[in-house]
C-alpha cells in the first residue's frame, strides 16, 4: 500500500472517529438538592373546656387539635346538619331557590305535638299550610325545629325510617366511621358522633352552598311561625358563619361552629366543636373563648424564599448552575405541626437557559399541600466540541 493511500485511510478513519464521538448523545445533567427542612414552633395550649370532648380544624386541613375521649357521644341537634345534607342530596336546590312546597298533614301536626309534649324545639305549623323546601331547611337549622326536621325528612324520603337508612349509608360512603343517625332531629341519644368527625361534617356543611347560606343567618322569616332567631348567638360575631347548636339531656350542650379568620395575611376558615357541656349556653360561651384564643395557635412559616438556592447542577464538562425558588412559599400552619417538604428537580438537557422551569418545592402540613416552581439561575452550558470528542 502506498503512503498516500495509507494516510488517506488514516485521515478518513480519524474523521469517522471524530464524527462518531461528536455525534454521541450528550448526557442529561442530574440535580443535587440542598434544602433545609423548615420547622414550626411549639404547640400552643388552648383553653379547652374541662368536660366532654372537642376539636379544632381548618377547611382544607382537617382536624388540628382535640381534647377528651374520642368515642361517639350524642350530638343532639347537630344531627340536623346530616338531615339537611341528605335532603339536599335527594332534592337539590341552588342558592336563591325555594324549591317545592311541602303541604302540612295530620301526621306532621302529630309530629309537632309529640315533640312539643317532650319539651323539644318546635316550629308552629297548621294543617293544610305549605312551607317550601328551603324554608323547611331554614326552620331546622336556624331555630332548630325538631318537628320540621322530621317533616322535611319524611317528605324527601317517604318516611323517617327511609331517611335514616339513606343518611347512614351516605355517611358511610363519605368515610364516616363513628357517626350515625337514629332519626332526623337529634332528639334521640342514639344519633351520635365524635368531635373529630364533626369537623369533617362541618366542612361538608360549608361546602354545600345552600346549607352554608342558611347557617350564617342570624334570623329568618317562616310561614306561620314568622320571624325566628338563630339559636347560635355567635353567628355574625368574630367572623362566625355557623354552624349548629345542640342541646338534650343525653348530649348536654353542643356547638359545631365555623369562623372566617385572617391571620398573618392568610384567609382561613376555622371549624370547631364542643360536646357535652352542662348547658347550650355554656357550650356557646366556651366555644367563644376557644375561638378567641385560636389565632395564636397558628404560625406563618416561610418554607422557601424567592431566589433561594434549593439545589444545583454540575455537568461532567464543568458547567454549573443553581436551582432557585421562583417565588416565596409561605404556609399558615398549626404550631407544632410537622412539615413534610419535598424538592423535585428534573434532569436537564443542555444548553438550558435562565428561568427555565426545572421542578418544584412542595410542603405538606396535615391535609394541606402547597408548592412553588423551581427555575434555573443562569445558563447551564453545553459541552465544548473537544469534550464531546475526547470524553
Amino acid at each position: 500500500m502506498s503512503l498516500k493511500k495509507f494516510l488517506t485511510l488514516v485521515v478518513l478513519g480519524l474523521i469517522t472517529w471524530i464524527a462518531f464521538s461528536y455525534s454521541r448523545p450528550v448526557p442529561a445533567v442530574g440535580p443535587q438538592t440542598n434544602f433545609s427542612q423548615p420547622k414550626t414552633s411549639s404547640a400552643v395550649d388552648l383553653p379547652w373546656p374541662t368536660y366532654g370532648q372537642g376539636a379544632i380544624g381548618v377547611v382544607g386541613q382537617g382536624v388540628l387539635a382535640t381534647y377528651g375521649e374520642r368515642k361517639p357521644v350524642p350530638i343532639a341537634s347537630i344531627t340536623k346538619v346530616v338531615t339537611a345534607l341528605a335532603v339536599l342530596k335527594e332534592k337539590p336546590l341552588k342558592v336563591g331557590e325555594k324549591g317545592p312546597n311541602i303541604t302540612i298533614t295530620d301526621e306532621d301536626v302529630a309530629i309537632y305535638d309529640e315533640f312539643y309534649s317532650q319539651g323539644g324545639s318546635v316550629t308552629p305549623i297548621t294543617k293544610g299550610s305549605q312551607i317550601s323546601e328551603y324554608d323547611g331547611l331554614q326552620s331546622m337549622l336556624i331555630p332548630s325545629s325538631n318537628n320540621m326536621a322530621a317533616t322535611v325528612a319524611k317528605w324527601a324520603f317517604g318516611s323517617v325510617d327511609n331517611y335514616v337508612k339513606y343518611a347512614n349509608q351516605m355517611l358511610s360512603d363519605l368515610g364516616f366511621k363513628q357517626t350515625k343517625v337514629d332519626e332526623a332531629s337529634g332528639f334521640s341519644a342514639s344519633s351520635a358522633s365524635t368531635a373529630s368527625e364533626l369537623i369533617k361534617l362541618g366542612e361538608l356543611a360549608l361546602a354545600n352552598e345552600v346549607v352554608a347560606d342558611i347557617v350564617k343567618k342570624s334570623s329568618a322569616n317562616l310561614p306561620v311561625a314568622g320571624e325566628v332567631r338563630n339559636i347560635n348567638t355567635l353567628v355574625g360575631e368574630d367572623g362566625v358563619i355557623g354552624i349548629k347548636t345542640g342541646n338534650t339531656e343525653a348530649a348536654g350542650g353542643c356547638l359545631l361552629f365555623a369562623s372566617k379568620r385572617t391571620i398573618d395575611g392568610k384567609d382561613i376558615t376555622v371549624i370547631g366543636v364542643v360536646l357535652g357541656a352542662p348547658t347550650r349556653a355554656t357550650a356557646i360561651a366556651d366555644s367563644k373563648t376557644l375561638l378567641q384564643s385560636v389565632d395564636k395557635a397558628f404560625q406563618a412559616v416561610t418554607v422557601v424564599k424567592k431566589d433561594q438556592v434549593v439545589g444545583h447542577y454540575e455537568s461532567p464538562w464543568g458547567a454549573k448552575a443553581d436551582a432557585v425558588a421562583k417565588e416565596d412559599l409561605t404556609m399558615l400552619v398549626w404550631r407544632g405541626t410537622k412539615l413534610k417538604t419535598d424538592v423535585k428537580l428534573s434532569q436537564i438537557d443542555t444548553p438550558a437557559s435562565t428561568s427555565f422551569d426545572i421542578g418544584s418545592v412542595s410542603v405538606t402540613a396535615g391535609q394541606k399541600t402547597a408548592n412553588v416552581s423551581v427555575v434555573l439561575k443562569g445558563e447551564l452550558l453545553g459541552p465544548s466540541w473537544t469534550w464531546r470528542i475526547f470524553r
